[in-house]
């Protein structure tokens, strides 16, 4: 149990996947003798970058995550770039469909959405390079940078052991208090962000996965959103995660399906999250069923809203009442069914008309 829970390792890996001789033709493309199986590295935004497959594999990168079917990578290319590679593992994807999702997410630049650099489709391999943010993600901002992965079983088990009745505080070391604008700001910006996915692929565009860890800050200290497009390759999430993540609305244990509505909701549970600064995968020892949501909901029905607020927010003079209008807007984003849950850009509106001391 305590090698779990110790701060995690930042692995120092290769990139062992095969690379491509370049074509010296006047158009500069990969000429792999089996395009199937070789592939080729396709990038946006023109010529501006200075590193090209060869180099992506060449260089020392850090493991930062490891999901079901995706491996997270820090990639530092020769001093030019420092990028985030998403390998794909074990999945069973056509050409056609993952360049088409990959073509939708390149297309989309904002301030709050992760930019996508360039992808890799092989037989064997699929990578999706996005723009790299050194401050971390907001998982690690309001927890602490923990374990990889604890498995649910022990930490019931604890829960259980250990006889707690709320959910347990949660934060991790090395790590810096969030006050109450850096939360805002970061509130707004993945709201705008949001707004702005769905918006793409003629307003049917769905991330699938929203969580503090898919959000990061920018360099004008907003919430910018990650990792979209790639729920949609993966097809869907293993159902131990939607059942244990705490993000996902009630209809996604179900069919398995993200809507824009279920995207709704999983923002919602962040909100949650930067208002309490409990993480949603916490336990209840009583009903293990009880996510961070249910038991905000319990509360705030017995009148004591006050106690759901993070105790390093609650120290902060003169921000009650915004906090009060921020978890109200929290809680219609949760609601249980999702045609009473607000747009997205509605959403936008309200955390921008949040009285402040500060412009948002």
């Amino acid at each position: 149990m305590a090698c779990c829970l110790r701060k995690k390792r930042r692995m120092k890996v290769k990139l062992s996947w095969k690379s491509k001789k370049r074509d010296l033709s006047p158009a500069g493309n990969w000429a792999p003798e089996d395009d199937d199986v070789e592939g080729k590295i396709v990038f946006f935004g023109g010529s501006n970058y200075t590193f090209d497959l060869d180099d992506l594999l060449a260089a020392s990168a850090e493991i930062l995550g490891k999901g079901a079917y995706v491996t997270t990578y820090k990639v530092a290319v020769e001093d030019t770039a420092t990028v985030v590679v998403k390998r794909l593992e074990e999945v069973v994807v056509g050409r056609r469909e993952f360049e088409q999702q990959m073509e939708i997410v390149g297309r989309i630049r904002h301030d709050n959405v992760a930019e996508l650099k360039a992808y890799y489709y092989s037989k064997n391999d699929k990578l999706a390079v996005y723009s790299y943010y050194s401050q971390g993600n907001l998982f690690e901002m309001l927890h602490g940078k923990l374990s990889f992965c604890i498995p649910w079983s022990i930490l019931l088990w604890s829960a259980l052991k250990n006889k707690k009745s709320t959910f347990a505080g949660d934060k991790g070391e090395n790590r810096v208090p969030l006050d109450w604008e850096s939360r805002l700001r970061i509130a707004i910006g993945a709201a705008r962000g949001l707004s702005i996915i769905h918006e793409a692929d003629d307003g049917k565009f769905v991330h699938g996965n929203i969580k503090s860890s898919n959000i990061f800050m920018n360099s004008q200290c907003y919430g910018c959103i990650c990792d979209l497009g790639l729920t949609h390759i993966t097809k869907s999430l293993p159902q131990t995660t939607l059942r244990s993540s705490g993000y996902h609305a009630p209809e996604i244990t179900d069919t398995r399906k993200s809507t824009q509505f279920s995207d709704v909701y999983s923002f919602g549970v962040v909100l949650l999250e930067l208002l309490t600064g409990k993480s949603p995968a916490s336990l209840l020892s009583t009903d293990e069923n009880m996510d961070l949501a249910s038991w905000i909901r319990s509360v705030v029905s017995k009148e004591w809203t006050g106690e759901v607020f993070d105790i390093e927010l609650m120290r902060q003079m003169d921000i009650e009442e915004e906090m009060v209008e921020l978890l109200q807007i929290g809680l219609a984003c949760v609601a249980l069914k999702p045609q009473d849950r607000p747009h997205i850009t509605h959403i936008v509106k309200m955390i921008q008309d949040i009285p402040t001391n500060f412009n948002l």
